[in-house]
């Protein structure tokens, strides 16, 4: 993976060697201004240095962090995907066989009730006027 992320980033910048900032932020998806609050933190997930007082990052740090993060990311993809379905758990999630299932179609239940309410309080209030027009 690392000798893929170093062909892909020497693609990007040529023979440089030395990377600023600038050069990284879009890659790593931290801003200038975040990078450097988290290098006065100490927290900063990739190895620099300064060079005539700029803050320096090596193309071999950068794909070394960009190898090993995609990694971790990957693995936490990976245990986000829930493990195999039993027959069971499958039949009770299509067929909302599940313990109290109708709370989550409550109102449509709710509104067809109030619709046949209001239909027969209609039909009663018709029935009413035609009596009493009789």
């Amino acid at each position: 993976m690392f000798d893929i992320v170093l062909n892909d980033l020497r693609g990007k910048f040529g023979d440089k060697v030395l990377l600023s900032p600038q050069d990284i932020s879009e890659i790593i998806g931290m801003s200038v201004g975040e990078q450097a609050n988290k290098r006065s933190a100490d927290d900063f997930p990739i190895p620099w240095s300064k060079d005539s007082g700029r803050i320096k990052v090596t193309i071999y740090h950068l794909a070394d962090y960009i190898a090993n993060h995609g990694k971790k990311q990957v693995k936490q993809q990976i245990a986000k995907i829930p493990d195999r379905l039993t027959r069971t758990q499958k039949k009770a999630t299509k067929g909302h066989l599940e313990k109290e299932w109708w709370l989550f179609r409550s109102r449509p239940i709710i509104a067809i009730i109030q619709k046949s309410n209001l239909e027969q309080a209609l039909d009663k209030k018709t029935l009413l006027t035609k009596i009493l027009k009789v």
